[in-house]
């Protein structure tokens, strides 16, 4: 699977297979500017324009939980699975 951000406010999953759009993401407001999957590939990790950041289950377009607080975008995420 892989995964890309865009200034559409979306992230699209596309299958590294046969390189077909499997799946996108709505949900951010402004431009997506990064994303990181957790250790297993369920969930990952967005950061955007719109000051906030999301987590999301692969397995389904929604979104598990929205991390507000920045007072500007958030160009940059990171996720530390401890699951692993």
């Amino acid at each position: 699977l892989l995964a890309t951000t865009s200034a559409d406010q979306t992230v699209k999953l596309w299958s590294v297979g046969n390189y077909d759009l499997v799946q996108t993401l709505h949900g951010h407001q402004r431009w997506v500017w990064d994303l990181d999957f957790s250790a297993d590939s369920q969930f990952l990790v967005t950061g955007s324009s719109d000051n906030t950041a999301r987590s999301w289950n692969v397995s389904q377009p929604e979104t598990i939980c929205v991390f507000n607080g920045h007072p500007k975008a958030v160009i940059s995420v990171a996720l530390w699975d401890a699951r692993a």
